[in-house]
């Protein structure tokens, strides 16, 4: 771990994943943002994504064959120095968890994925993510 600047305490402040899919057309980085409280639950949850049999471009469009490359830690803020860029904008996670869920209620409604209890643990925890009911374990 790096030791630039001081970090926040953990609860107060912003986590950033940054995630790379090569496949994608109009963006190859994305930028997650979500509270830091809820890092521990949000990085796992995504890895186990990211390591899934789902994570093709065939099944998740864009998205798919996403790589999390960067977790940047309880940021107390950030600026956005290009405005113009897309991929300079941190996307909340409630968007980003939004998109893949209905990539991946798609493709379990007609059948893609098969039955998964990672699959299922996966939507679950989307779902809440993006209607803002996540509780963070601790």
């Amino acid at each position: 771990m790096f030791g630039f600047g001081k970090k926040a305490k953990k609860p107060d402040g912003i986590d950033i994943l940054i995630i790379k899919a090569d496949e994608a057309k109009n963006r190859n980085i994305y930028q997650v943002a979500f509270p830091s409280v809820v890092a521990n639950d949000v990085l796992s949850m995504l890895q186990k994504l990211e390591k899934s049999k789902v994570n093709k471009p065939e099944l998740l469009g864009e998205i798919g064959g996403f790589r999390i490359i960067t977790h940047l830690e309880a940021l107390t803020s950030f600026d956005v120095l290009d405005d113009a860029d897309i991929e300079a904008h941190p996307v909340q996670i409630q968007d980003f968890a939004n998109t893949l869920l209905r990539r991946l209620e798609a493709l379990d409604e007609n059948g893609s994925v098969g039955d998964s209890d990672d699959l299922a643990f996966i939507m679950g925890e989307l779902t809440m993510l993006r209607d803002g009911s996540f509780v963070p374990q601790t």
